[in-house]
């Protein structure tokens, strides 16, 4: 039985840079290499992704120091990684997902409440040669703690993540226009620290964004729901009900702005909401992220499904499963 690597960090935001940076060093070199031999005029996104570090910096500077901790331990250069986690200044994934917008696609959020206790899954779907780059990070930094799945190559937060305030995020990509500000995956990474839904909303909603990713975010007896399109947000609040979320705008007020989305998002979502229930465990949480019914557009997808997450907040536990859950099997966590 595999299970994805798991690594444990307390420290500084420089400190956890550097152990990001030293322990995926080779597979952070190695994709900054295959990307200045695969992107055309490599060199000419970097004033533009410049532009963008200066506004983080300004918003996020502890994350800054941070990122560039993980530049020097990983012996890159800091616009060079930066530019890879500046999604908004090129994106290879949406080039990719738009010529295969019929089968490809993102990520299932499926939240429910378990006598009024909430519990909430997300499926993480992209593309299986990072499987091997998906881990567990439980990183400790002054009084917060947050554990969840991310991607060796850029900075955490870009997946499914719980901390130690029973605050849970799940990320969906949907794709939007772009503009010069804070990249999404720093939006992203922010969240993982925030407290309260009020301090991860006011984030969201008052940080010059470059675009944005969809937000679930989920504490207590509440989801809220955060579709962003640069400086536009559509939000939803479900209060003690299920909920779930694909990769397609659901807020009417957002979706002129969507450049695109799949049939598989569209059938993914009427499943997933179709199985919820009022009352949903965990196992009931389990079935809906292993559900195989809709062959061509199923939720879980042997291609596409890296990684599952399922988190109990009022308890700090998770489950964390090895690619597809309709096959793997997912290992228990706690954060103390």
């Amino acid at each position: 039985m595999k299970k994805l690597p798991y690594y444990k960090i307390s420290g500084t935001h420089k400190e956890i840079g550097e152990f990001l940076g030293t322990t995926f060093r080779q597979k952070i070199q190695n994709s900054i290499t295959e990307r200045k031999q695969t992107i055309s005029d490599y060199s000419s996104y970097l004033p533009k992704s410049q532009k963008c570090l200066d506004v983080t910096k300004k918003y996020f500077p502890q994350l800054i120091i941070e990122t560039e901790s993980i530049s020097k331990a990983a012996d890159v250069s800091l616009i060079d990684f930066f530019f890879m986690n500046n999604r908004e200044v090129y994106d290879s994934a949406e080039q990719i997902d738009q010529q295969n917008s019929v089968n490809l696609d993102h990520c299932t959020v499926v939240a429910g409440f378990n006598n009024d206790k909430l519990v909430i899954g997300h499926n993480e779907d992209w593309s299986l040669d990072q499987i091997d780059s998906f881990y567990i990070l439980e990183a400790t930094i002054g009084n917060t703690t947050f554990i969840g799945m991310n991607y060796m190559t850029v900075i955490p937060g870009l997946s499914a993540s719980m901390n130690n305030y029973g605050l849970v995020q799940c990320i969906n990509d949907i794709y939007q226009t772009n503009k010069t500000g804070v990249p999404k995956n720093y939006i992203a990474r922010a969240v993982l620290e925030t407290k309260s839904l009020d301090e991860a909303e006011y984030i969201i909603r008052n940080t010059p964004k470059a675009s944005g990713f969809n937000h679930v975010l989920a504490q207590n007896d509440e989801i809220r729901n955060f579709e962003i399109a640069g400086d536009i947000i559509g939000a939803q609040t479900v209060i003690k009900k299920p909920y779930a979320h694909t990769n397609h705008y659901l807020t009417p007020e957002l979706q002129f702005l969507e450049k695109f989305h799949t049939k598989s998002s569209e059938i993914r979502y009427k499943r997933a909401s179709k199985l919820l229930r009022k009352n949903m465990t965990m196992d009931n949480i389990k079935t809906i992220l292993s559900d195989t019914q809709n062959y061509e557009y199923p939720i879980c997808r042997e291609g596409e499904t890296i990684g599952s997450a399922i988190f109990s907040p009022s308890q700090l536990k998770a489950e964390f499963c090895y690619g597809h859950p309709c096959a793997g099997k997912y290992i228990k966590y706690e954060l103390n």
